[in-house]
């Protein structure tokens, strides 16, 4: 009898270990600061679209936008295999396809980030993360669960100002205001995000 009690707690202390690790998991960091000091490991990706025409990029998201990055908030790993997420608050500013809110921060992810162990930094191949204070032109996309999030290298453009006053006269965004109107289309399935604007 003793025996099968042991045997019991030991199955349901293995399970319990087994459960552990396979569960979703997240930390804090600095990943931006960090990603200066770490090794960077790019992974090689296929993409749905052309990831050095900016058409095709504008094409595959759900939303194109002007945004502050606030602060980074975590960075998720998944159970299954994949890169961590590093996710964001930020605050639209403008949109330029799509109506996402812009009175309030909203959360936002980007593939890639600090690895599990705090030792490197995994990140799809010619990605960065983005530096918090500064403002990008963010191309994203919603996932079914309505997060809005970004899985592409070229779909965060950092922009060289310090203050919405200089939103009018920057070239990269009447750029990607052509890129939209020529856009190529994506053939995915859509979702609407959380954080569209009623």
């Amino acid at each position: 009898m003793k025996k099968t009690i042991s045997l019991i707690i030991v199955l349901l202390f293995s399970i319990m270990i087994c459960a552990c690790s396979t569960s979703n998991e997240s930390k804090t960091y600095d990943s931006f600061s960090l990603s200066q000091e770490l090794p960077v490991y790019a992974s090689e990706a296929k993409y749905m679209v052309d990831i050095h025409k900016p058409e095709a990029i504008v094409g595959w998201g759900d939303y194109v936008f002007v945004a502050k990055i606030e602060k980074e908030l975590r960075t998720e790993y998944k159970a299954s295999a994949g890169l961590p997420r590093t996710y964001y608050s930020i605050t639209v500013i403008e949109n330029l396809k799509g109506e996402l809110q812009t009175d309030r921060p909203i959360e936002f992810f980007k593939h890639g980030g600090v690895n599990r162990e705090g030792k490197s930094i995994s990140l799809l191949e010619g990605d960065s993360l983005l530096e918090p204070g500064k403002y990008y032109l963010l191309v994203a996309a919603s996932e079914k669960d309505g997060s809005l999030g970004q899985g592409l290298p070229n779909a965060s453009i950092l922009l060289d100002f310090d203050n919405t006053d200089q939103l009018s006269s920057s070239p990269i965004i009447e750029e990607y205001k052509q890129h939209i109107e020529n856009e190529i289309k994506c053939d995915r399935e859509r979702y609407k995000s959380v954080y569209e604007a009623a």
